[in-house]
């Protein structure tokens, strides 16, 4: 090695769990650490039991920890299993069961942090590995040498200490040291995609360019500042577009999204995708184009899936991106259950949040009101057609109501929630006014034409559906 080897992101002092294989790059980043007087080292080795041998380097990394004075740590699990119950590749299923394992122990001993042995090698392959997947500027900027995975742990962040080192440089450092790694045969195992990569692919790029590996290093250097740039873009938007987030959920005001440039909202729903699946591996460009121009697509587009079982929803002003298992807040929506009864001069509440009233008034002046009336959950009826009395309820099959404005025409209810866009979900708990069986007021959208005003009411009914 041509250069002092110095070491990146670690602290100066207090507990660090590495994650050691005992692999040439894992060894190189433990013996270097070591020398870090001010450091306790966890040395963390989990057992994938995917090969026969794997036993043997589990008690392989332990005497190298002794011989350091370090403590050791380990655990197993049977990835092949976990990577089938969970439809996981099996890469995907032994990072998944190791950073778990690392995490979990930087917890148990109050570490600052976890640190593993990724090169530039890997670094190179990554980002390679996400441009043949589709990744936007997040994947092809490559691994950060500190970063936190909130999956894992949302406060301890994962280091990678000698990210700038090449493989060539830990194998040297090894035989250089007296270090005697282990040498893992699946590496070189081609039904791997990583592996084919290290092994076929990149050799072949590197016949059209010799310093293959070095450009895409650099690119993805300069990639990283642009990324910081647009986070910072994404941090400034973010409260312009977004209403409210909870538990399986997102809620963006539709207009908000419309006002910004296509490339600054994919960003803003790959963040609200990565906080809602922290887990998802394969966000790739076309998933956040199809969020993009769902936003565009007006609202006839009332629903599209997106990808690890979320979905963006349009209602009304809203656009929601959700999971599919999640519960969609309704206390802004007058819903309810059952049937009320409702006097002229008393109200009655539909659920915590909502209760309608109903007041005689004078006629003339309701039909002046009625006329200039631009609140959609206030409506006047002629009392002597609707009776004292008033039944409140929700939608029953075979409903027909006969909007303001039709005369005798009727719709069916089912047509006419489609029509007027009350969200599905909202539709089977939405209130009706009945007056003698017939529905008199749907509330924020129409009356019905035969309970009108007209120059022959003599009595007049305001009611009023109202928050609190």
């Amino acid at each position: 090695m041509n250069n002092p080897i110095h070491l990146q992101a670690l602290p100066e002092a207090g507990i660090v769990v590495i994650g050691v294989s005992g692999g040439p790059d894992s060894l190189c980043l433990l013996h270097l650490a070591s020398q870090v007087r001010t450091l306790e080292l966890i040395v963390a080795h989990f057992n994938h039991q995917l090969r026969p041998e794997a036993e043997l380097e589990a008690g392989f990394v332990r005497r190298v920890a002794e011989g350091l004075g370090a403590r050791f740590v380990t655990a197993a699990a049977d990835v092949r299993l976990y990577a089938a119950q969970h439809s996981l590749s099996l890469e995907e299923a032994a990072r998944t069961l190791r950073y778990r394992f690392l995490f979990a122990q930087a917890r148990a001993v109050g570490a600052s942090a976890v640190a593993v042995g990724h090169t530039a090698d890997d670094q190179v392959e990554t980002i390679l590995m996400h441009f043949l997947r589709g990744a936007g500027l997040a994947g092809l900027k490559g691994m950060a040498a500190r970063t936190l995975l909130a999956e894992f742990d949302p406060e301890i962040p994962l280091l990678r200490p000698i990210l700038h080192l090449w493989r060539q440089d830990t194998e040297a450092y090894c035989r250089d040291h007296g270090l005697q790694p282990v040498l893992d045969p699946s590496n070189a195992d081609e039904t791997y995609f990583r592996n084919r990569l290290r092994h076929s692919l990149i050799p072949e790029l590197e016949q059209y360019n010799p310093r293959f590996k070095k450009t895409l290093l650099r690119m993805g250097d300069a990639l990283a500042g642009d990324h910081a740039a647009l986070a910072e873009a994404v941090d400034s938007a973010w409260p312009q577009v977004v209403v409210k987030s909870g538990t399986g959920f997102t809620a963006f005001r539709s207009a908000g999204l419309q006002e910004i440039p296509a490339g600054l909202r994919r960003n803003i729903f790959r963040r609200a995708i990565e906080s809602l699946r922290p887990n998802l591996r394969t966000l790739d460009f076309n998933t956040l184009e199809r969020a993009s121009a769902f936003v565009d697509s007006g609202p006839l587009s009332r629903q599209v899936d997106l990808t690890g079982g979320l979905y963006l929803q349009r209602e009304g002003e809203l656009i929601y991106l959700a999971a599919l298992e999640a519960d969609l807040p309704s206390a802004h929506w007058p819903l309810m259950e059952g049937l009320r009864e409702l006097h002229i001069g008393g109200q009655v509440n539909l659920n915590a949040n909502f209760h309608l009233s109903a007041v005689e008034v004078e006629p003339t002046a309701a039909r002046d009101q009625a006329l200039e009336n631009g609140d959609p959950f206030t409506a006047w009826l002629d009392a002597d057609l609707t009776g004292d009395l008033l039944t409140v309820r929700t939608r029953h099959s075979g409903d027909v109501f006969t909007p303001l404005g039709m005369n005798r025409q009727t719709v069916k209810m089912r047509e006419f929630y489609i029509k007027v866009k009350i969200p599905r979900r909202a539709r089977s708990g939405w209130p009706l006014v009945c007056a003698r069986e017939q529905i008199a007021w749907v509330p924020g959208f129409r009356l019905a034409h035969p309970f009108r005003l007209t120059e022959n009411t003599k009595r007049a009914v305001k009611l009023t559906l109202q928050a609190g």
